[in-house]
């Protein structure tokens, strides 16, 4: 029982630290963060697309790889006696850190490209903002 409320406290202390980076924890609807886009035009479809990717997708898929990371953490110090347990908790543990460490590479490509020829690297303005 004692494990079970510590895993959920140190899930719940991930889950609250993931998504403080976000920005706060993630109440709005991906309509209502992307709502000043015009989608009367291909270009507003864009700029909403573009929005709900930046502010929603990208912060819930480093969430989910940091929680996979953990978890796997988790099962393997919890288990070590079941060599089962201890080779998913390894899977969890090697998936999480190649999700993390792919999207973390993506983003510094972007930002040495952005830097080297002078790119704007600035969220989309939508009309009236």
């Amino acid at each position: 029982m004692k494990k079970i409320i510590s895993l959920g406290i140190i899930l719940g202390g991930i889950l609250m630290f993931s998504f403080a980076g976000a920005g706060g924890v993630v109440t709005n609807t991906a309509t209502d963060v992307c709502s000043g886009s015009s989608m009367h035009n291909i270009t507003g479809i864009i700029n909403w697309a573009s929005c709900l990717l930046i502010k929603t997708i990208v912060p819930f898929l480093f969430s989910l790889a940091t929680v996979a990371f953990i978890w796997g953490v988790i099962q393997f110090y919890l288990n070590p006696e079941n060599e089962e347990k201890r080779k998913k908790g390894k899977s969890f543990i090697i998936g999480g850190l190649i999700a993390l460490f792919v999207m973390l590479s993506m983003w510094g490509i972007v930002a040495v490209i952005t830097g080297t020829f002078d790119l704007p690297n600035i969220m989309p303005q939508f009309p009236g903002q």
